[in-house]
């Protein structure tokens, strides 16, 4: 009679060699630099939405206030964490990994190949814990504090409209992109139902939606243009459009999901 041999567990440390390595990007720098891989993914976590609730006395359910302007959602930053692991030469790595993380100053993009489509913008502000074994291996946590988006690889890369064009959104959280606007006169841009008047234009105006600024070579040049707002990107479809003497756009969509 057959009978199933007992299942071995077997941990990050004995497949040295054995099998592809997971790894992480932070700052400019691959944790393959410093021969750190990663042993678990942390990546798939969400941000909590920034809501408060009320209860009410004698009446049922609470009250929520979204702490974000009507219609929308606000989401709050969110700590995702990896487990993480390397060999050998330990005082010198230890020494190097804790450069390369703590030291960089502000957001830095974060991405990993458990979700290479996808990055956050991250910090690492928490203590490293090195957990020594004796195979002169170490292993440990990493914490990083990021912003509730993961954006898209592709949203990053720019389409060039030549003419009246539609960019499709495919992720339920409106974008706000960067349009680079080249023209010889003033024109007028349309974003779906809304639309920005440029009064001048020199070679190009460069409209950044989340930043609500204007700037071409010179500098600032927020003065030129005319808007109720900076337009964003919705989910679905949105017709790209313009009149008078723009004559071609660029499209920076910056596609975002959680």
């Amino acid at each position: 009679m057959g009978y199933l041999p007992e299942k071995k567990t077997v941990s990050q440390f004995d497949l040295k060699g054995r099998f592809a390595r997971q790894y992480l990007s932070f700052a400019g720098k691959s944790s393959k630099d410093f021969l750190l891989y990663l042993s678990g993914p942390g990546v798939y976590d969400s941000p909590a939405a920034d809501v408060e609730s009320t209860s009410v006395p004698d009446r049922n359910g609470d009250i929520i206030s979204e702490n974000a302007r009507a219609g929308r959602r606000r989401y709050q930053n969110v700590d995702i964490k990896y487990e993480a692991f390397f060999f050998n030469g330990l005082p010198a790595k230890t020494a190097a990994v804790k450069s390369w993380l703590l030291s960089p100053v502000g957001y830095q993009k974060l991405q990993d190949t458990y979700d290479p489509d996808f990055f956050r913008m991250a910090v690492c502000t928490e203590a490293m814990e090195f957990d020594v074994t004796a195979q002169k291996a170490a292993k440990m946590d990493l914490v990083f504090n990021c912003k509730p988006q993961r954006w898209s690889v592709e949203g990053q890369r720019t389409v060039r409209l030549e003419s009246r064009s539609n960019l499709m959104n495919p992720f339920a959280f409106p974008a706000q992109p960067i349009f680079k606007v080249y023209g010889d006169s003033g024109g007028v841009l349309y974003v779906g139902d809304e639309s920005i008047t440029i009064h001048s234009i020199k070679d190009y105006v460069l409209l950044n939606c989340e930043t609500h600024n204007a700037y071409n070579a010179g500098g600032f040049c927020n003065e030129t243009i005319l808007s109720d707002d900076f337009p964003e990107l919705p989910a679905g479809k949105t017709q790209i459009a313009w009149t008078g003497g723009i004559t071609a756009v660029e499209v920076t969509p910056r596609w975002w999901t959680l």
